[in-house]
């Protein structure tokens, strides 16, 4: 029998315990209901290994992958509850991309080598190996299909354009740049985790315009850009969503949410989904508005998100095994996966919990991998072996003392 493993980066300091208590307190106040779990809903189907990553493709197909040392990257078509293919990659794939003909970009590791893979549209493997500086790398994609690639040793994003295998430019951000979104006129956001502050950068500019300091000791970490320009930033440390208006320089406003939200993601119609990563839940946050109107319950540990082309939200719960899919409309209501692998919409005129439609029975401690510094495509010098959902103690000028989330 194999023990389930700990609860990974869930230890706040007693100050962090003390702020949880406080966004507890807020999210009462403000009458926000979690659904509660329902038997009935959820359909599960086992997942190969460890969940961390995931993309949607063009064309509806879902990528997720398998944060293990023999790993790979499943792949999932519109309406399916097992994956139609496996793609071989390298050890322990973390962040996926996509771009817009369907080439698929994955964070990963040969040995003390970290890489980028690229796969081509429809491919069951790896054809091209990108190396990078030893460490973790979270990838996005633009809409002209350049790929970013935050680089938080380095506090510097690269930027490699489409069908180029080489960095085109690097761009200094903050202390600890842990996620960047990319707006729709191309300005990018990074959020730099220590610094408590997001890196304004124009499109195509060679460095930024302006910080935006959202908070000494927040810890932002996710952060999505929705399609009126609004930015929503993820404050693990102080449970909240900073929101920044379309060509803002300070925060307009705070929203609390769940306890140590990790992720945000603004879908199509500009509602904005949460993680909650100590709750097992997500926060709604219509367009627009002040306050999470509701909490769905979701599975264990929830972390990264993506919204697929038919507006549905997919959620990777990461201690849990397992996927959670969300209705894209405002309500965040639940779509359950059908015996025949449909997926319906619900309503049932009060919203209901998110439907896990994968539950892994692979359930064994997570395997050790190492991050380092160096610049992107540059070798690194420190390497520290650390685990799935990496965490370090740190303390200095600027922020409180907590841990590193990434």
């Amino acid at each position: 029998m194999t023990s389930k493993p700990a609860r990974p980066f869930t230890k706040p300091l007693p100050a962090a315990r003390r702020a949880l208590g406080v966004a507890a307190a807020l999210l009462l106040a403000s009458a926000v209901v979690a659904a509660p779990a329902s038997a009935a809903d959820p359909k599960v189907i086992d997942v190969v290994g460890q969940p961390l990553g995931v993309a949607s493709g063009p064309d509806g197909t879902l990528y997720v992958s398998d944060y293990r040392w023999d790993g790979s990257v499943s792949a999932y078509r519109p309406g399916e509850t097992v994956p139609s293919r496996t793609i071989r990659t390298g050890k322990f794939p973390t962040s996926l991309a996509v771009t817009p003909d369907g080439t698929l970009y994955v964070s990963q590791a040969d040995g003390a080598q970290s890489e980028i893979g690229v796969v081509a549209p429809g491919a069951d493997q790896v054809s091209l190996v990108m190396k990078v500086s030893f460490g973790r790398h979270r990838l996005v994609v633009g809409p002209d299909g350049s790929l970013y690639v935050v680089n938080p040793e380095e506090n510097s994003l690269s930027v490699v354009k489409p069908g180029e295998a080489w960095v085109h430019r690097t761009i200094q951000a903050g202390r600890y740049p842990v996620e960047v979104a990319l707006a729709k006129d191309g300005t990018a956001y990074a959020a730099n985790q220590l610094a408590g502050t997001v890196t304004v950068i124009p499109a195509g500019a060679p460095s930024p315009s302006h910080t935006i300091d959202v908070g000494a000791g927040t810890h932002p970490h996710g952060i999505a850009a929705a399609p009126d320009g609004t930015v929503y930033v993820a404050n693990i440390m102080t449970n909240e969503v900073a929101v920044i208006e379309p060509g803002g320089t300070s925060v307009a406003r705070r929203i609390p949410v769940g306890k140590a939200p990790q992720e945000v993601l603004a879908a199509a119609d500009g509602t904005v989904y949460v993680t909650n990563s100590v709750d097992d839940s997500v926060s709604v946050i219509p367009a627009g508005a002040a306050a999470a109107t509701r909490t769905i319950a979701v599975g264990d540990d929830p972390g990264r998100m993506v919204q697929r082309g038919d507006g549905s939200v997919v959620v990777v719960n990461r201690r849990g095994r397992s996927l959670t899919v969300l209705d894209g409309g405002p309500a965040g209501t639940a779509a359950p996966v059908t015996p025949g692998g449909e997926e319906a919409a619900v309503d049932d005129g009060g919203g209901s919990d998110g439907a896990v439609i994968a539950r892994g029975s692979f359930d064994v401690a997570l395997p050790a991998v190492a991050a380092g510094a160096g610049l992107l495509f540059l070798a690194g010098a420190a390497v520290v072996v650390v685990v799935l959902r990496r965490r370090r103690k740190v303390s200095g000028a600027g922020c409180s003392e907590g841990w590193v989330l990434d």
